[in-house]
């Protein structure tokens, strides 16, 4: 009768036991998962920002862009290089994004012009020439969007010289390459030394299939030229991505209105871009039943039992803002 006794008390205190250690395992992988999309969150948001802030940078040059590469309006791919229009975005639709797009979730292209350290010219470069002499050795790649300034004009064309040349070459080869570089097709100016030389960097960020099959916020950079399109994963976890843009639709310079891209008419108007994403755990079975998260004005019950969690932050366009 003892030992009936104390066999029982010995397995209900097992059974004890192995309750405490499931639990505290269970809290302990939730509490893992929670810090991993936390972290990740941080880091998508902070990556997007940083690329926001940025937009419609192109050295404090006051006129029009001179789009010299050989893309016109109605392509496809110019507004991939178009820095009057530094913000473009898709709502719930592919746009230019890879074949691994998200269906349901948008897209977001940002472009700006980002200075190369160490890249000068050497004297004067006349409207019609062909060639922008350096001082030294260029480390601008063959194939790369450039951007050249004076404050008063600017100018876009992609370069044809061979890493460490001497000069940068606007010649017609490449993909998307320039316009023949004839009297027809110049630099909006006569250049002296002084021109800043800047590399246009066009980002496309989207909702894609990751590494592990997950989604994932991934970013396509085009400034290399349409033959070296470089996408990568930039972090894993990020289900979903919905943006709404700050509009000034009477010129006051004052934002009146939020839009999603379908209802933006004039991207030259957007002072403000409004970012929401809706990350998720690695495992399934973090939490007891499936969560119902509040993302973009909806209530989103998503059908697994991972942890999800939503950033969102307003960023403003530094370049457009009073």
């Amino acid at each position: 009768m003892e030992m009936m006794v104390a066999i029982t008390l010995s397995l209900i205190l097992t059974a004890g036991m192995v309750h405490i250690f499931t639990g505290s395992s269970q809290t302990y992988r939730l509490n893992e998962a929670v810090s991993r999309v936390q972290e990740n969150g941080r880091f998508a948001i902070d990556q997007l920002t940083w690329d926001l802030r940025q937009a419609g940078f192109r050295g404090g040059c006051r006129r029009q862009v001179n789009n010299l590469l050989n893309l016109n309006p109605g392509d496809a791919a110019y507004p991939l290089f178009d820095l009057e229009n530094a913000i473009n975005g898709w709502n719930n639709t592919a746009g230019p994004a890879p074949a691994d797009y998200r269906p349901g979730t948008d897209v977001l292209l940002i472009k700006h012009a980002a200075q190369i350290s160490g890249v000068t010219a050497s004297g004067n470069t006349p409207a019609n020439a062909a060639n922008i002499n350096l001082d030294q050795a260029s480390t601008i790649p063959r194939g790369t969007i450039v951007f050249v300034t004076n404050v008063n004009n600017c100018d876009i064309f992609q370069n044809r010289s061979n890493l460490n040349a001497n000069n940068l070459n606007r010649g017609a080869s490449g993909n998307p390459g320039n316009k023949p570089p004839n009297m027809q097709n110049q630099l909006s100016a006569s250049y002296q030394n002084d021109m800043e030389i800047f590399r246009l960097r066009s980002h496309l960020y989207y909702i894609g299939t990751g590494a592990t099959g997950a989604p994932a916020l991934m970013r396509v950079s085009y400034h290399e030229g349409l033959d070296q399109i470089r996408t990568e994963e930039l972090v894993e976890g990020v289900r979903d991505m919905q943006i709404t843009y700050g509009v000034d639709t009477n010129g006051n310079r004052e934002i009146n209105v939020f839009q999603t891209a379908d209802q933006v008419t004039n991207w030259q108007r957007v002072l403000a871009i409004r970012v929401s994403l809706l990350l998720q755990s690695q495992r399934d079975f973090m939490v007891d039943a499936p969560m119902t998260v509040a993302f973009n004005g909806n209530n989103v019950t998503p059908g697994d039992r991972r942890f999800y969690q939503v950033f969102t932050t307003t960023v403003g366009i530094r370049n457009r803002l009073p």
